[in-house]
């Protein structure tokens, strides 16, 4: 998932190329010093951040490892974590009768984006990056998220417009980085709203959704008001930058 605390948080990854975007598989959890909330390394936080990292990624790593062993590529880890968020998706269009609906959908999704994690460390540590897988963990990200809030609105969980104005902005924030991106200005971390904080925000509240039944559709409003915020600092980061550049070319 080109966007991306296990396993939504966007902790920092090596290994990754220096050239387009494209080249690497899955770098959406990379590059923890971009990012506005999490980069912050003096002090006893940047201390406990290193240490958390470390020991995250390992994890990964130790899992990537066991995943390759098992005759795993990355883009089949890819591709599984996609139909583990099918089936929340599933599970929200037929709303929640039932606790082990519920507790089925939070599995889902978290599993799912644990798979999301796995797939970047796999493809980095055994050389296995591609341009193709790139854009297929783009695509079947931006398909995952259009599939949860469909299921949603399916379900009757939240309102159809609260749904529409939610993935409308989710696309818009990874649509405004890939367009930016081409002018030669990097957005990654810009922003309160990128993939991984916006499925933790789903993740919380579907789990809410077993005490609350409003928390999902407050969830996914966090979620539709943080993005729209996101596009517009994006934008208005990149007229600074751009307006800079041509400046200095003047």
């Amino acid at each position: 998932m080109t966007e991306h605390l296990m396993p939504f948080a966007t902790l920092p990854k090596h290994g990754d190329l220096g050239s387009s975007h494209l080249a690497y598989h899955n770098t959406r959890f990379c590059e923890v010093d971009d990012n506005p909330i999490m980069g912050f390394h003096g002090g006893l936080f940047g201390s406990m951040l290193s240490k958390l990292q470390y020991l995250v990624e390992g994890h990964f790593r130790s899992s990537a490892g066991a995943f390759y062993k098992a005759g795993f590529t990355p883009n089949a880890v890819t591709a599984v974590g996609f139909l583990l968020t099918l089936v929340a998706a599933t599970l929200y269009a037929n709303g929640f009768g039932t606790i082990w609906s519920l507790s089925g959908a939070v599995l889902a999704l978290l599993v799912g984006a644990y798979f999301d994690a796995v797939d970047g460390t796999m493809a980095r540590r055994f050389h296995q990056m591609s341009k193709m897988g790139g854009i297929l963990d783009s695509v079947l990200d931006r398909l995952g998220e259009a599939a949860l809030y469909t299921g949603l609105a399916i379900g009757n969980l939240i309102p159809g417009w609260l749904s529409l104005w939610a993935l409308s902005a989710s696309l818009m924030v990874s649509y405004v980085r890939a367009r930016v991106d081409v002018e030669g200005v990097k957005l990654k971390g810009v922003g309160f709203a990128e993939r991984p904080e916006r499925l933790l925000i789903l993740l919380i509240a579907t789990i809410a959704a077993a005490f609350n039944s409003l928390s999902l559709e407050y969830g996914v409003g966090l979620v539709a008001i943080l993005s729209t915020v996101t596009i517009v600092e994006r934008l208005f980061r990149t007229r600074t930058l751009l307006s800079g550049s041509e400046r200095g070319l003047a």
